[in-house]
């Protein structure tokens, strides 16, 4: 079985996983894990937007 990813669902991927473990390592509670996460999760995600419309105007 072959799995197929679009770009953008293998860098969304990538983004979890990074989001994932940069909270694991760097927050000491839950919460803070978990809101450190899903913002990390979300620069990730904006950077991937903003990078992607940049580079088709260019």
């Amino acid at each position: 079985m072959q799995i197929s990813l679009t770009h953008f669902e293998a860098a969304a991927l990538f983004s979890l996983f990074t989001s994932v473990v940069f909270a694991i390592t760097s927050k000491n509670t839950d919460r803070e894990r978990l809101q450190y996460g899903a913002v990390t999760f979300g620069t990730f995600l904006a950077v991937i937007f903003g990078v992607g419309w940049l580079i088709h105007f260019i």
